[in-house]
């Protein structure tokens, strides 16, 4: 299979976990497709491969953010393969001070609870390891793909004790929890939480038991989109990936990917621009990075809903 067509089939698929993964595997691919054109066909190619793996995932910002990052910088192939260049840096910068910032929140000696996937989480509960804190972290399982078995892979690795627990369970064990931390595959304009299923109503567990909740997240997680009057788009996956149909002949059988957790129920938003209020960290995006770009994020963000499902990638 062409490498390209490869990293589209498994961003849509969830093989790639994590928006910044997801972001990072888009411009692989933009890179890969890039390399290979001519200053003649770049831009047409670039923008090919653009679509299709916009199409992929419609609840991901960071990697729309990312995608018009590129087709800003298309005049030619150095300009574009030094723009990703920098845009990977930032990426991983950002995910650096995260990790400082939210370390910091994590007691000594405490119980965090956690949910899903989220490499960021993970980056900062490995930081504060590293600053010498002792902690247990409570993984659900999350189903119905289980990407709460990666989390706990990741922290078993870096010596952190987990316990790994089935998402029903999650009630009774938030009750002795110190800290509540997931992170976002989406942040809208009015502070709302868009994250894998289940993660809200944890937020109304740890509201229950006054458990701070924090969404550890960088800035590429706020949807500008919503912005302009778009409601995010919450994924639904095939039903196969909860039951086999035929077992359940007649049934309704739902899969959404995704929850909204109201920002009521969020302590603050961790970021590589501080810790701020759900409330707040739309504005302070705004203002650190400007919302002139919002009609190319919309351009594609129209152009990537109205194309059909994306087809095979020969670029």
């Amino acid at each position: 299979m062409d490498e390209v067509q490869k990293i589209i089939d498994d961003i849509r698929a969830l093989r790639v976990q994590g928006a910044k993964n997801v972001a990072l595997a888009a411009l692989k691919a933009v890179r890969i497709v890039a390399e290979r054109s001519s200053d003649d066909d770049l831009r047409e190619n670039v923008r090919r491969v653009v679509v299709a793996l916009a199409k992929t995932r419609p609840t991901e910002p960071a990697m729309r953010d990312a995608l018009t990052y590129v087709l800003r910088h298309l005049s030619s192939k150095d300009a574009l393969l030094e723009a990703i260049d920098r845009y990977e840096d930032e990426v991983l910068d950002a995910e650096k001070k995260i990790a400082d910032y939210g370390a910091r929140r994590v007691p000594d000696g405490g119980t965090i609870i956690t949910h899903c996937h989220s490499t960021t989480v993970v980056s900062v509960l490995r930081r504060a390891k590293e600053l010498g804190k002792s902690f247990r972290v409570v993984v659900t399982e999350t189903r119905p793909l289980y990407q709460g078995k990666l989390t706990a892979k990741d922290l078993l690795a870096a010596g952190i004790h987990v316990t790994y627990v089935v998402d029903s369970a999650a009630y009774i064990f938030m009750q002795d929890a110190d800290l509540y931390i997931t992170g976002a595959d989406a942040i809208t304009s009015d502070g709302y939480v868009v994250n894998k299923i289940g993660t809200a109503l944890m937020a109304v567990a740890a509201d229950r038991f006054n458990v701070p909740y924090y969404v550890a997240a960088s800035t590429l997680k706020y949807d500008p989109v919503t912005a302009a009057g778009f409601p995010e788009i919450i994924e639904e996956r095939d039903p196969s990936e909860v039951v086999d149909p035929s077992e359940l002949p007649g049934a309704d059988i739902r899969n959404p990917a995704f929850d909204v957790t109201p920002p009521d129920l969020v302590d603050g938003i961790i970021s590589e621009i501080g810790i701020y209020s759900p409330q707040i960290f739309p504005a302070m995006v705004a203002q650190q990075k400007g919302v002139s770009d919002l009609e190319e994020v919309i351009a594609l963000f129209n152009l990537a809903r109205s194309r059909g499902s994306a087809g095979q990638q020969d670029s």
